[in-house]
C-alpha cells in the first residue's frame, strides 16, 4: 500500500463525501436490441488501453443486457477547455445519437505539473466553466452528461478527496451523473495492493487499472453487474487506430477481484446520475 494511505480514516471520509448526494442515480437500461451510445470527451486515461473497446467487450459478453457502441474525441494531456475551443468534441455531440457523453477533465483539474515538479490540484473554476458549456450542449442533443470521476497519481492519496470534491459539486449543480472510477481504485489499492493500477508514470493506469474503469463504467452506465467479464481482450490499440493489440490480460483470479471491487463501489455508493 502506497504510504500516506489512511485506510479507515480514508474510506470514511469518501462514504460520507458520497452519501451526501443521497437517492439512487444512473436510471437502470432494460434488455434491447437497441445498443447504448457513448461519446468518450477527454485525453490519455480514456485511450491508454482503449477504455471505450473495453467498455464495449464487457457488454458484448453480457447476456441479456444491451450492446454498447462508443465514439470518441480525446488528445493526450488535454483539458475540457482545449476540447471546446477545438470544437471536434461539440460537433460530435451536436450530431447526436447518443444516450451519453462522457466528459474527462485532466488528471489534476487542468494544472500540468512542470518536469519533474510534484502534481497539484488545479481550482476547478475552468473546471466547471468548460463542464457547464458542454453539459448545456449535451442536454439539448438528447443525452445524458457523464463524469468520469478520475484517479490520484500514484503517491498522492490526498488528491483524490479534492477531485471528487470537484465532481460531486458540479454533479450537485447540474445534474450530470458521476462514474466513480476514483473511488474504486482507491478501494483496490486498500484491499487488493498487490494488483498495480498505475503504470510506471505514476499517472496513467495499467492494463489491470483500465479494466477496473471499463466494469465501473459499464455497472454505471447499465445498472447491470458484469458477470464473468472477459479478462483477455484485443482490440486496437486506441480508438480509430488500426493496430490490432491484447488491451487486457489478467489473471482470473485478479479479473474477478477488480469485479467484485466494481461492484460493490458502484452498488453501495450513489456517486451515479439522478434519475
Amino acid at each position: 500500500m502506497e504510504a500516506g494511505v489512511h485506510n479507515g480514516g480514508m474510506i470514511r471520509r469518501a462514504a460520507l463525501i458520497l452519501l451526501s448526494l443521497g437517492a439512487s442515480l444512473f436510471a437502470r437500461q432494460e434488455a434491447s436490441s437497441k445498443p447504448l451510445r457513448v461519446l468518450f470527451i477527454g485525453n490519455s486515461y480514456t485511450y491508454y488501453n482503449n477504455l471505450p473497446r473495453l467498455l464495449e467487450v464487457v457488454a458484448e459478453s453480457q447476456k441479456g443486457g444491451p450492446r454498447i457502441e462508443t465514439g470518441a474525441s480525446l488528445s493526450g494531456g488535454k483539458n475540457l477547455m482545449w476540447h471546446w475551443e477545438k470544437g471536434e468534441a461539440l460537433e460530435l455531440i451536436r450530431k447526436g445519437g447518443w444516450d451519453f457523453v462522457v466528459l474527462q477533465e485532466h488528471s489534476t483539474l487542468g494544472k500540468v505539473p512542470a518536469q519533474g515538479a510534484e502534481p497539484e490540484i488545479n481550482d476547478p473554476a475552468t473546471y466547471f466553466e468548460y463542464a457547464a458549456k458542454f453539459h448545456e450542449e449535451i442536454v439539448k442533443a438528447g443525452a445524458r452528461t457523464v463524469l468520469y470521476a478520475s484517479w490520484a497519481r500514484s503517491g498522492f492519496p490526498e488528491h483524490q478527496r479534492r477531485l471528487d470534491d470537484a465532481f460531486i459539486r458540479f454533479a450537485l449543480k447540474s445534474g450530470a451523473g458521476i462514474v466513480p472510477a476514483g473511488l474504486a481504485w482507491t478501494v483496490a489499492r486498500i484491499e487488493v495492493p498487490a494488483i498495480v493500477l498505475h503504470s510506471p508514470d505514476r499517472s496513467h493506469p495499467t492494463m489491470a487499472g483500465s479494466y477496473l474503469n471499463a466494469l465501473v463504467f459499464y455497472q454505471s452506465l447499465t445498472g447491470r453487474r458484469a458477470s464473468d467479464p472477459p479478462s483477455v481482450i484485443s482490440g486496437p490499440k486506441q480508438p480509430g487506430d488500426a493496430r490490432q493489440v491484447t488491451l487486457v490480460n489478467l489473471p482470473w483470479s485478479d479479473a474477478n477481484a477488480l469485479n467484485q471491487i466494481a461492484q460493490r463501489v458502484v452498488a453501495q455508493e450513489p456517486l451515479r446520475p439522478v434519475r
